[in-house]
């Protein structure tokens, strides 16, 4: 594989971590008009829940008895359920009590949040987990649990015995077919056609028989389990976790949801592509361009922003006064 290539490569892959997180704040933007700004800390809540659940999962001793494959997915569905649930409470606790006041006060509430959350897997992560020092053989030796507020090993559940390209070239196609599922599920259902309605106009959605409430749950739903897997391929990505990198992370993504167009799913992938690319590039082609890659990534935001602040595949709203 050539440098120009890998490069590419690398772009794509990182791309993919942030598009989920974009895809979870378009959603839950195009239902509410509301920056959930905690999406990235549910995000790696979700991660620190896979690492829980891993220890959990393998105290019990079930690596010994299933397939590898099959105690992922009860690991990722734990870590999915866990993450919905959190994300409903957002929406309970930080969103609806402020639906009647300034839109400034939800903004604020959902900040507040994960700032909570932070600190809670930052105090609370160590003592929940247990340390195995049990023999296996089905996967690599258990991760050393420190403290939360230490760098955690992610497991390797992505093809723990294959090579790192392998892991990569299945994130990014677990990315794409969580994609085409979204897709599918958006246009094919009576739901996704619900979700994009209330989107469009809420108040026509109301009169047309649309349960806005119970669609605006379903979405808060959806986006956690986005969310959970989004945290599983990132950590994946990076090896480790830490309990802070929420900030940065759903900064990232909520850039790429500002750069695509905040209810423009297709926009949150081009997004978070963007976003990847130039990352990648910058710390690739220009010498010592890892301490810069942030600074300039957020320059391009800011340039959208200026000038085209509805997004690349946003649409312009024009206000009659």
């Amino acid at each position: 594989m050539s440098f120009f290539t890998s490069l590419v490569f690398s772009a794509i892959l990182l791309g993919c971590t942030y598009t989920l997180v974009a895809i979870g704040y378009c959603l839950f933007f195009g239902v509410l008009d509301v920056v959930v700004f905690c999406s990235g800390d549910i995000a790696v809540f979700g991660a620190f829940s896979i690492i829980s659940a891993y220890i959990m999962l393998y105290d019990l001793g079930l690596f010994q008895v299933l397939p590898i494959a099959v105690t992922t997915m009860i690991i990722l569905a734990v870590a999915a359920l866990l993450c919905a649930l959190l994300s409903i409470l957002t929406y309970r606790v930080s969103i609806k009590p402020f639906e009647r006041s300034s839109a400034l006060m939800p903004l604020l509430s959902t900040i507040a949040l994960g700032t909570v959350i932070r600190e809670f897997l930052g105090l609370m992560f160590r003592p929940l987990l247990i340390s195995v020092t049990a023999p296996l053989t089905k996967v690599a030796d258990p991760i050393n649990i420190t403290s939360g507020r230490n760098p955690q090993a992610m497991p390797k559940l992505i093809a723990p015995d294959g090579s790192i390209e392998i892991r990569n070239f299945i994130i990014i196609g677990v990315t794409f077919l969580i994609i085409l599922l979204l897709f599918l599920f958006l246009n094919r259902t009576k739901m996704g056609l619900s979700m994009q309605a209330i989107s469009q106009n809420k108040d026509l959605a109301y009169m047309n028989g649309i349960n806005v409430r119970k669609t605006i749950n379903i979405t808060f739903v959806i986006g956690g389990i986005l969310l959970a897997i989004g945290g599983f391929l990132l950590g994946s990505y990076q090896s480790v976790v830490r309990f802070d990198t929420g900030s940065l992370y759903g900064s990232k993504g909520f850039s790429a949801a500002v750069v695509g167009g905040l209810k423009s799913i297709w926009g949150a992938i081009i997004g978070g592509m963007l976003l990847g690319f130039v990352e990648v590039f910058v710390s690739g082609l220009i010498p010592g361009g890892t301490q810069y890659q942030n600074i300039i990534a957020f320059l391009v935001v800011i340039v959208f922003i200026v000038f085209k602040p509805e997004g690349i595949l946003g649409e312009k709203v024009i206000e009659k006064v």
